[in-house]
């Protein structure tokens, strides 16, 4: 440590418990802010340095939140996107099995719905299949 205990510490590197590199004394900055910086409004001494105000640090800000708040609404449009994409892909899986099952327990009813050409119709006989499946199977 240094002279005075404070402001510095010893660090070592580990792996499995056993010290494989020594890193020394690490000594921390210290960081002091005049009261009278902060009160007054004119920039901090950090944005003055780097070229802004503060009035134009608070304009970068207030951009800043409003492209945040625009990339939340686009990742909740997504997250729905993706939320009825999963139903979708659900709702066809159990459809899949109820029709494997009545295949297998439903004969006439797997093969009206195999021989008919017309969507609605088809329509009407995948609906029959899932009663059928969640009544019975399930």
């Amino acid at each position: 440590m240094g002279p005075d205990g404070k402001g510095t510490a010893q660090a070592a590197v580990y792996i499995d418990g056993q010290p494989v590199q020594y890193a020394g004394e690490i000594t921390l900055p210290e960081i002091t802010a005049a009261p009278e910086q902060m009160e007054s409004t004119e920039a901090p001494p950090l944005l003055a340095s780097m070229g802004f105000t503060v009035e134009q640090f608070n304009e970068a800000a207030r951009f800043m939140a409003e492209a945040f708040g625009i990339f939340c609404d686009k990742l909740a449009e997504a997250t729905r996107a993706m939320v009825d994409a999963w139903e979708a892909i659900r709702a066809a899986e159990e459809f899949r099995k109820a029709l494997r099952w009545a295949e297998a327990a439903n004969r006439p009813l797997a093969a009206r719905y195999h021989h008919t050409k017309k969507k609605r119709i088809r329509k009407k006989y995948a609906k029959r299949i899932l009663a059928w499946y969640r009544e019975e199977i399930l």
